[in-house]
Protein backbone atom coordinates (compact mmCIF):
# COMPACT_ATOMS: atom_id res chain seq x y z
CA UNK A 1 0.00 0.00 0.00
CA UNK A 2 1.64 3.54 -1.04
CA UNK A 3 1.60 6.18 1.82
CA UNK A 4 -1.01 8.28 2.34
CA UNK A 5 -0.85 12.42 2.17
CA UNK A 6 -3.20 14.96 2.36
CA UNK A 7 -4.34 16.62 -0.81
CA UNK A 8 -6.85 19.78 -1.02
CA UNK A 9 -7.74 21.94 -3.86
CA UNK A 10 -9.02 25.08 -2.85
CA UNK A 11 -10.36 27.67 -5.20
CA UNK A 12 -11.52 31.39 -4.57
CA UNK A 13 -15.13 30.45 -3.56
CA UNK A 14 -15.01 26.91 -1.76
CA UNK A 15 -12.68 24.04 -0.50
CA UNK A 16 -13.74 22.01 -3.65
CA UNK A 17 -11.53 18.56 -2.65
CA UNK A 18 -9.82 17.16 0.32
CA UNK A 19 -8.67 14.08 1.40
CA UNK A 20 -6.03 12.42 3.36
CA UNK A 21 -5.66 9.21 1.00
CA UNK A 22 -3.66 10.98 -2.08
CA UNK A 23 -0.87 8.59 -3.30
CA UNK A 24 0.20 10.00 -5.84
CA UNK A 25 -0.42 13.71 -7.81
CA UNK A 26 0.46 14.73 -11.63
CA UNK A 27 -0.29 18.09 -12.53
CA UNK A 28 1.29 20.47 -15.72
CA UNK A 29 3.56 23.07 -14.13
CA UNK A 30 4.62 26.23 -16.20
CA UNK A 31 8.01 23.81 -16.11
CA UNK A 32 6.47 20.85 -17.32
CA UNK A 33 4.81 18.04 -15.98
CA UNK A 34 5.01 16.96 -12.21
CA UNK A 35 4.14 14.32 -10.26
CA UNK A 36 4.39 14.30 -6.22
CA UNK A 37 4.33 11.21 -4.21
CA UNK A 38 4.63 11.01 0.03
CA UNK A 39 7.18 12.69 1.82
CA UNK A 40 8.16 14.66 -1.18
CA UNK A 41 10.41 17.83 -0.65
CA UNK A 42 8.78 21.12 0.00
CA UNK A 43 7.78 22.70 -3.78
CA UNK A 44 5.62 25.66 -5.05
CA UNK A 45 4.67 25.72 -8.55
CA UNK A 46 2.57 28.12 -10.25
CA UNK A 47 0.13 25.64 -12.29
CA UNK A 48 -0.96 25.94 -16.63
CA UNK A 49 -4.32 25.00 -17.33
CA UNK A 50 -4.59 21.18 -17.27
CA UNK A 51 -6.00 18.29 -15.94
CA UNK A 52 -4.54 17.09 -12.55
CA UNK A 53 -4.39 13.30 -11.80
CA UNK A 54 -4.75 11.97 -8.20
CA UNK A 55 -4.84 8.50 -7.39
CA UNK A 56 -5.72 7.47 -3.85
CA UNK A 57 -3.98 4.74 -1.59
CA UNK A 58 -6.62 2.25 -3.10
CA UNK A 59 -5.90 2.54 -6.50
CA UNK A 60 -8.56 4.57 -7.50
CA UNK A 61 -7.66 8.12 -9.31
CA UNK A 62 -10.02 10.96 -9.47
CA UNK A 63 -9.00 13.80 -12.56
CA UNK A 64 -9.83 17.66 -12.43
CA UNK A 65 -9.47 20.68 -14.81
CA UNK A 66 -7.55 23.33 -13.14
CA UNK A 67 -7.28 26.69 -14.67
CA UNK A 68 -4.06 28.03 -13.49
CA UNK A 69 -3.16 28.64 -9.81
CA UNK A 70 -0.50 27.70 -7.37
CA UNK A 71 0.69 24.38 -5.97
CA UNK A 72 2.31 23.83 -2.77
CA UNK A 73 3.74 20.23 -1.11
CA UNK A 74 5.23 20.72 2.63
CA UNK A 75 5.28 18.63 5.36
CA UNK A 76 3.50 15.73 3.53
CA UNK A 77 0.30 18.25 3.12
CA UNK A 78 -0.04 19.09 -0.87
CA UNK A 79 -2.52 22.14 -1.04
CA UNK A 80 -3.65 23.08 -4.33
CA UNK A 81 -4.75 26.64 -4.64
CA UNK A 82 -6.56 27.23 -7.97
CA UNK A 83 -8.33 30.25 -9.84
CA UNK A 84 -10.76 27.72 -10.81
CA UNK A 85 -10.97 23.75 -10.90
CA UNK A 86 -13.50 21.14 -12.00
CA UNK A 87 -14.02 17.54 -11.43
CA UNK A 88 -13.54 15.39 -14.68
CA UNK A 89 -17.36 14.42 -13.85
CA UNK A 90 -19.18 17.40 -13.25
CA UNK A 91 -17.58 18.75 -16.75
CA UNK A 92 -20.58 19.45 -19.45
CA UNK A 93 -18.53 18.18 -22.55
CA UNK A 94 -21.33 19.51 -25.33
CA UNK A 95 -20.13 22.86 -23.81
CA UNK A 96 -16.61 22.15 -23.31
CA UNK A 97 -16.63 21.04 -27.07
CA UNK A 98 -18.28 23.87 -28.16
CA UNK A 99 -16.08 26.10 -25.92
CA UNK A 100 -13.15 24.46 -27.84
CA UNK A 101 -14.72 25.04 -31.50
CA UNK A 102 -15.59 28.41 -31.29
CA UNK A 103 -11.79 29.43 -30.29
CA UNK A 104 -10.58 27.22 -32.67
CA UNK A 105 -12.61 29.28 -35.13
CA UNK A 106 -11.68 32.65 -34.01
CA UNK A 107 -7.98 31.72 -34.22
CA UNK A 108 -8.25 30.12 -37.69
CA UNK A 109 -10.05 33.05 -38.73
CA UNK A 110 -7.75 35.44 -37.75
CA UNK A 111 -10.28 38.82 -37.36
CA UNK A 112 -9.04 41.75 -37.11
CA UNK A 113 -8.92 42.98 -33.58
CA UNK A 114 -8.88 39.17 -31.95
CA UNK A 115 -7.15 39.02 -28.62
CA UNK A 116 -4.91 36.19 -29.11
CA UNK A 117 -3.76 35.38 -26.10
CA UNK A 118 -7.64 35.34 -24.93
CA UNK A 119 -8.52 33.02 -27.72
CA UNK A 120 -5.57 30.83 -26.86
CA UNK A 121 -6.45 30.75 -23.33
CA UNK A 122 -9.86 30.00 -23.69
CA UNK A 123 -8.45 27.12 -26.27
CA UNK A 124 -6.51 25.54 -23.46
CA UNK A 125 -9.03 25.61 -20.82
CA UNK A 126 -11.65 23.73 -23.30
CA UNK A 127 -9.59 21.16 -24.14
CA UNK A 128 -8.05 20.45 -20.37
CA UNK A 129 -12.15 19.81 -19.13
CA UNK A 130 -12.23 17.97 -22.00
CA UNK A 131 -9.36 15.60 -21.35
CA UNK A 132 -10.27 15.52 -17.65
CA UNK A 133 -14.24 14.40 -18.43
CA UNK A 134 -12.50 12.07 -21.00
CA UNK A 135 -10.09 10.47 -18.44
CA UNK A 136 -13.44 10.68 -15.45
CA UNK A 137 -15.20 8.65 -17.76
CA UNK A 138 -18.04 10.79 -19.08
CA UNK A 139 -18.75 10.43 -22.32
Amino acid sequence: MATPFTFEIVTPDKMLFATEEAAYVGFKALSGNLGLEAKHLPIIATMDIAPLKVRFTDGSEKCFAVCGGFLEMKDNKCTVLATKAEPGEAIDRARAQASKERAEHRLAAKQEGLDVQRASLSLKRALARLKASEYSGKN
